[in-house]
C-alpha cells in the first residue's frame, strides 16, 4: 500500500498502528488518600502509556507510588521489583528492591505549585495472565529541597496475573493536585 494512501486513511479499514488512544484522563480533586484507575482496557492494549502533570502531594517529602489491581482488587502484597536511578544536580543514588508492596515513581515530591512533579511511564502485559506486568518510567520535578531531579526505573509486577487497574498514593498524607491521563496503544 502507498504509505500517502495510509497516511490519509484513504484505503479505509486501516488500523495505525503504534497510535495513543486516550482511555481515561483523571485530575485528582480535593485531597484523596488514593486515586483509581479501574478500567485499563486490558483486554484491548498489550501496551500503555500514562503521563502524570503537576503533581503534589499534600504535604512536602512525599513520595508517589503505584500498585497493580487484579479482578478490582489491588495487590498490596510484596509482589513488586524495581530499580531506580535518581539524581540531582549534586547527586546520584540508586534504589532497589525485589520484594516490595508496591513501586515507586517519584521520589521527595515537592507542594509548591512550581515544581511539580511530571512524567510518563509504559506498562507492559497488564492484560496477559501468563505474563508478568512490567513497568519503564521517567520522571522529573524540582524536589523539596529546590533541586532538580530526575528518576529512570524499570519494574515488574511478579505474579502472572491480568492487571485491570492502577491505584495511585503517597507515602503518607493525600494527594493534592496533579492530571493523570491513560493511554492505550494500538497494535493492528
Amino acid at each position: 500500500m502507498p504509505i500517502g494512501q495510509a497516511k490519509f486513511g484513504l484505503l479505509g479499514g486501516v488500523v495505525d498502528p503504534g497510535k495513543l488512544e486516550l482511555i481515561e484522563t483523571q485530575t485528582v480533586s480535593g485531597t484523596p488518600s488514593t486515586l483509581d484507575f479501574d478500567s485499563i482496557q486490558e483486554s484491548e492494549y498489550t501496551v500503555h502509556f500514562m503521563t502524570i502533570s503537576d503533581f503534589a502531594p499534600q504535604t512536602d517529602n512525599r513520595h508517589l507510588a503505584l500498585r497493580f489491581k487484579t479482578g478490582g482488587v489491588t495487590d498490596s502484597g510484596f509482589n513488586y521489583q524495581y530499580a531506580m536511578q535518581r539524581n540531582t544536580a549534586a547527586t546520584s543514588s540508586e534504589l532497589k528492591s525485589s520484594n516490595d508492596t508496591k513501586i515507586w515513581l517519584a521520589y521527595n515530591c515537592s507542594v509548591t505549585s512550581n515544581e511539580t512533579t511530571n512524567g510518563y511511564f509504559y506498562i507492559y502485559n497488564a492484560g496477559d495472565s501468563s505474563k508478568y506486568t512490567f513497568v519503564t518510567t521517567h520522571f522529573m520535578m524540582i524536589d523539596k529541597d529546590t533541586n532538580q531531579s530526575s528518576n529512570f526505573q524499570s519494574a515488574v509486577y511478579d505474579i502472572a496475573n491480568a492487571v485491570n487497574g492502577i491505584e495511585f498514593f503517597t507515602s503518607g498524607d493525600p494527594l493534592e493536585y496533579g492530571t493523570f491521563s491513560l493511554y492505550g496503544i494500538a497494535e493492528s
